[in-house]
């Protein structure tokens, strides 16, 4: 019998140990990689670094498009280059026995950071002057009446130059303009004195210190009492020459109390000015002032009139300089 038990034992064995060759266990599967991320913004010239996660051991790579909007470096740092949209992959690769390779894709969104100009003041010609307090300084040209002139009769002019029109403000000293409406006659007229060559040898040089080659001649009151300004354009060759007269829309003036605004369209002038036998259209820079008359054609005021002295006796001054904004 214990033979027998010995035997049994050793087959027992034997296929204990032939039964776990047999049977490896299997290997695991690999898992499903996930990537998470938000769709990035950013500003030009700006970093920012993706939002983004994986349940994978393999390290998330950053694939740029071809849009140009933006790059990325290897951290995921995304720098914006210009205004736009693109794509951004996002990718893991697969790890052996562990995780499989994954990808996703999030849009980059680059936005212009530089701010917005502001807005141009707008004139309007209506007898309403609330539109002139709203220009900043430095974008208007001003005269002031100088206190040793000969003249009281205007206190300011401003001169300001938007696209294709230039517009003139004037404040009249209010006593000044009420006896000025009580003579007879009572008609008053202006003339707006323009150079647009730059230089001074050329033109006109009375009641300015620099030579001015055109005038533009109108009434803006009539009866004692402000009306719309309508002129004639004037250019000096020698002598002055007319070149456009009333009603073609060159100018357009109205008032009330004691101001007055215009407004002169740079594109019939240069018409004009072109037609001369000497051109010489406004460019976008120009000078100006304003000669002002009552009392039939008396010297009412001469707006700039500053730097007056003995030889230039009659109030000469120099002329605003004017840019077009």
């Amino acid at each position: 019998m214990k033979k027998v038990f010995a035997f049994m034992a050793v087959v027992a064995a034997v296929c204990a140990v032939s039964c776990k060759k047999g049977d490896p266990t299997p290997a695991s599967e690999p898992k499903d990689a996930t990537i998470s991320a938000i769709p990035v913004e950013v500003e030009v010239g700006k970093t920012v670094k993706v939002d983004c996660q994986t349940n994978s051991t393999a390290t998330i790579q950053f694939v740029v498009d071809d849009s140009g909007t933006y790059t990325v470096d290897a951290s995921g740092n995304v720098t914006g280059v210009k205004a736009g949209s693109g794509n951004l992959l996002l990718k893991v690769d697969a790890v052996e026995g562990k995780f499989k390779a994954a990808e996703k894709t999030i849009t980059v969104t680059v936005k212009d950071n530089t701010p917005e100009p502001p807005a141009k003041a707008s004139i309007e010609i209506d007898g309403e002057f609330a539109d002139w307090g709203a220009l900043e300084a430095q974008t208007f040209a001003q005269g002031i009446n100088d206190p040793n002139s000969p003249w009281e009769g205007v206190e300011e002019i401003r001169c300001y130059a938007s696209d294709d029109m230039v517009y003139y403000y004037i404040k009249f000293n209010t006593e000044s303009l009420a006896d000025a409406f009580a003579m007879e006659p009572n008609d008053m007229h202006l003339r707006l004195c323009i150079n647009t060559d730059g230089e001074y040898e050329s033109g006109y040089t009375s009641y300015f210190l620099e030579g001015y080659d055109f005038i533009v001649e109108g009434t803006f009151a009539e009866g004692g009492q402000f009306v719309e300004f309508d002129g004639t354009l004037h250019q000096r060759i020698g002598s002055w020459v007319s070149l456009l007269e009333p009603g073609n829309g060159l100018v357009y003036g109205v008032g009330k109390g004691d101001e007055y605004e215009i407004s002169l369209d740079r594109t019939i002038f240069n018409e004009a000015a072109n037609t001369s036998d000497d051109p010489k259209p406004m460019g976008d820079e120009f000078q100006t002032g304003i000669r002002f008359y009552y009392n039939g054609w008396a010297e009412f005021s001469n707006v700039p009139n500053s730097d007056v002295d003995e030889e230039q006796g009659n109030g000469w001054g120099y002329l605003l300089r004017v840019k077009f904004n």
